[in-house]
């Protein structure tokens, strides 16, 4: 009998958060029936998730482990899909743990739709309260949608998915994006663009621990200067030329929220920091506009490629 779906995890130094991961896989209820593997994909080249993941025998299913050196998330999760013989493949985050029906929610949902892939929704946990007013669910939360509902790309990322491994015979992760982040964007809207169905599964949850270094508003504002710069990388992508027209655009956002700030601030600082945040994204577009990159999972800023 052949394998039906193919868990893919791609982890780098984090082998605590990878056994919690490893845990919460094997309480999955599967469906009877239904074979499963696990596929992590070690990108560091130290191999500091060897001994967690080669100590496990695995529940549900086979765990398959192996290591890609080059330090870049997109050439990792090329070299988790390389391994995977599902028909399904299914990602998430080493930063996370399963609901015990993910799998079953997903292939229910599978059975009732005709769909090409699905995307489920991620809750936040803190680790530690690090900075009391960062509200979780003002700050930190993402959008949800009722079940069944068709994706469009801004609701799709590899850290709670379930996708056709078919898709991927002809398009793989493009690793230009592997330490910027987006190359889960940049693949899937290009399927979307292709004619792929995505639909939404609330029922599939996952749950992501947020460590106390990342429970700062720093942090935050990073994330938002980057999500800002990757968005407009993949626009540009597709859309060639204009860029003059919005860095205009942008500068004016930009200038509106400035005058925006001083008032925003008699709301109190989540109101101010809600604000701040939108210049950081602003911001973010136009050091792409420019040309420019940030590699949050490389050495910083850098000249775009």
């Amino acid at each position: 009998m052949g394998v039906d779906v193919s868990i893919c995890i791609a982890t780098y130094r984090r082998p605590e958060h990878l056994s919690r991961l490893l845990d919460s896989l094997d309480r999955l209820k599967i469906p009877i029936g239904t074979e499963v593997e696990i596929i992590v994909v070690d990108n560091d080249r130290g191999e500091s998730a060897a001994s967690v993941a080669q100590s496990r025998s695995g529940s549900i299913g086979p765990i398959r482990y192996c290591v890609e050196p080059r330090q870049n998330i997109a050439l990792a999760r090329n070299r988790a899909l390389s391994q995977a013989s599902g028909e399904w493949v299914l990602f998430i985050d080493d930063d996370e743990v399963a609901d015990e029906n993910w799998i079953a929610e997903y292939l229910k949902l599978a059975e009732r739709e005709a769909c090409d892939g699905a995307f489920g929704p991620v809750l936040v946990r803190l680790e530690e309260v690090v900075t009391p007013w960062l509200d979780v669910e003002t700050f930190y939360a993402r959008r949800r949608h009722p079940t069944g509902e068709r994706l469009a790309a801004g609701d799709l990322y590899t850290s709670n998915a379930l996708v056709r491994r078919r898709l991927f015979d002809e398009r793989s992760f493009d690793p230009a994006y592997g330490l910027t982040g987006g190359s889960d964007s940049e693949l899937f809207g290009c399927m979307l663009r292709s004619g792929a169905r995505f639909l939404w599964c609330d029922e599939a949850l996952v749950v992501e621990f947020i460590p106390p270094e990342r429970h700062r508003f720093g942090w935050l504002a990073q994330r938002a200067f980057r999500g800002g710069l990757v968005y407009t990388r993949l626009a540009r992508s597709v859309a060639r030329g204009g860029s003059f027209g919005r860095a205009i655009r942008v500068l004016a956002q930009l200038c509106g929220l400035a005058l925006l700030a001083p008032l925003a601030a008699f709301g109190g600082r989540s109101a101010l920091a809600r604000v701040t945040l939108r210049i950081c994204t602003q911001a973010g577009h136009l050091w792409a506009l420019m040309g420019q990159s940030y590699e949050e999972y490389g050495a910083g800023f850098s000249t775009g490629r």
